[in-house]
């Protein structure tokens, strides 16, 4: 691919918003992009790219492009979240990240979370019993993350409700026009107070506990380690973008088992396709629909020129769905070749860091279910309610019937 943009194509006008809600009408406008051209302008005058190839490509082109939803450079990196810190300072902090998730991860946290989801599923049933149905984000999907990501931080379990909350609201706070420049560490004042409490405790303490925030802080990038503030910003990033993605794949795969029962029943039949059925979900129904960046070097993306200074956003829906690589893109299926092929989780070097984190939690979450529930049927009269988040994709609320074995 060449990175002179000399004589490069610019991209041409799209009829489509990126960030509308309705994610059906999204991607039948996707598919209609695709047929035009691997890049597009929307109306926020930004440059779509549509085209697996194309996102592929930028997504891996880390020494021309840094993420960014708001303004680069704006901010001191203290306050600039993993993915915006350039190389080769991203891939140095990047190192200490995947150190300590995978320290964590191999040491406690699987054992963790099965023990968690067979306790969130007893809820479930329960209420199943009584009420004849389940709220399954509230009482399922949307506590394993949370409790995940504070066994992983060592944070007590008696903030899980606190987190998945502050969470929220700061991805909400985060999308208002006002939120998008402002440091993820100023957004929430009582989320940002009871972590620099954590914090404070590990660096007083003369023997901290072994966890994610002790190894972030004694860790040396360059021949220093990262500030109290670096350390605060990078956990709440953790925590917010962990929650969100992991819910919403959680949300996503349990609505679609939900929606064709017999695809749950084929799982039933066969535990070899619970991976596929994982990946499947994170193609069909990309948690994050779409990845901003900002061009720092010009480059020529799909044959589309870039300049410096401008923003681009890569659709990871369309991506996903695009035909030149997924056939019949726009049907759910179990026995899919190639199943990991997708870019729900980025591409090349900053690919999402917790993506192996996300993918266990799944695979527990489901074997749970697949363990005790012999059929998941969506609620009548149920409407898919999507999160209010541009970039993501999941269900707010998702109201099924578990029918336990024997029922």
């Amino acid at each position: 691919m060449s990175a002179s943009a000399g004589n490069a194509p610019a991209a041409t006008p799209a009829e489509v918003d990126p960030f509308d809600s309705n994610s059906e009408a999204r991607y039948d406008a996707f598919a209609t992009l695709r047929a035009r051209g691997p890049a597009h302008t929307v109306p926020s005058g930004q440059r779509f790219f549509v085209h697996r190839s194309a996102v592929e490509q930028g997504l891996k082109s880390v020494d021309h492009f840094v993420g960014s939803f708001g303004d680069v450079g704006q901010s001191k990196e203290e306050d600039t979240l993993l993915a915006a810190i350039a190389e080769p300072r991203h891939g140095k902090i990047r190192k200490l990240f995947n150190s300590a998730l995978a320290y964590n991860h191999a040491s406690q946290v699987e054992p963790f979370t099965r023990r968690y989801a067979e306790a969130r599923l007893d809820d479930a049933l329960a209420e199943c019993r009584r009420a004849g149905g389940t709220e399954i984000m509230e009482a399922f999907a949307r506590r394993i993350p949370s409790a995940v990501i504070a066994e992983v931080l060592g944070i007590p379990n008696d903030r899980i409700d606190d987190f998945a909350r502050w969470s929220d609201e700061v991805l909400q706070r985060q999308s208002q026009a006002d939120g998008i420049n402002a440091p993820i560490a100023d957004l929430h004042p009582e989320f940002s107070s009871y972590l620099e409490a954590r914090i404070d405790e590990r660096i007083a303490a003369a023997d901290p506990p072994n966890d994610m925030i002790t190894r972030l802080l004694r860790a040396e990038v360059d021949g220093e380690r990262l500030s109290r503030r670096a350390v605060l910003t990078q956990t709440i990033f953790l925590i917010v973008a962990g929650n969100e993605t992991t819910r919403n794949l959680l949300g996503n795969l349990i609505h679609r088992l939900a929606e064709v029962p017999e695809r749950y029943a084929a799982l039933r039949a066969n535990r070899e396709l619970v991976a596929n059925a994982i990946e499947e979900s994170l193609r069909f129904d990309s948690p994050v629909q779409l990845l901003a960046r900002t061009c720092t070097k010009k480059i020529e993306v799909g044959g589309v020129r870039v300049n410096p200074g401008e923003r681009v956003l890569y659709s990871i829906a369309s991506a996903n769905r695009d035909e030149r690589c997924f056939p019949d893109p726009d049907t759910f299926r179990l026995d899919r070749p190639r199943p990991r092929d997708h870019v729900a989780f980025g591409a090349g070097p900053h690919v999402c860091p917790g993506a192996f984190l996300a993918r266990m939690e799944a695979r527990v979450a489901l074997e749970t279910l697949l363990d005790r529930v012999a059929r998941i049927e969506l609620a009548p009269g149920h409407a898919f309610d999507p999160n209010p988040v541009f970039w993501a994709l999941g269900p707010r609320t998702l109201r099924v019937r578990l029918i336990e074995e024997g029922s």
